[in-house]
């Protein structure tokens, strides 16, 4: 007799994403995500747009392994909630390196 096991995996399916809880507080500061960011950008040209609004805590360049160049995002964070927004007022939507680019806070997931 031979006997055929189908296994039907139905429940593997990724679970939708939680509810956002509002903008992410890191442990010191404000953190940004950046959308658009030109291959070719290099941590001072995020610094030089975005230390206008104020003190700028670190920058996270997201960079493809392979070519080392960047994906086309990045993690800005700011010390004060005022300067991110201020951030995000000014520069959403205004070229970086002739790229548009998109200012955001960065959602955290609620904790379930």
């Amino acid at each position: 007799h031979k006997h055929q096991h189908q296994h039907h995996h139905h429940d593997t399916e990724m679970p939708p994403p939680p509810p956002v809880a509002g903008p992410l507080r890191s442990i010191e500061g404000w953190v940004l995500f950046v959308t658009g960011v030109h291959e070719e950008a290099q941590e001072d040209d995020i610094r030089d747009k975005f230390g206008e609004y104020g003190l700028i805590k670190s920058i996270a360049l997201n960079l493809d392994r392979k070519t080392g160049q960047v994906k086309g995002y990045a993690l800005v964070e700011f010390s004060e909630r005022e300067e991110a927004q201020d951030a995000i007022n000014a520069l959403h939507g205004t070229p970086l390196l002739g790229k548009t680019i998109g200012v955001h806070w960065t959602f955290c997931r609620k904790e379930i």
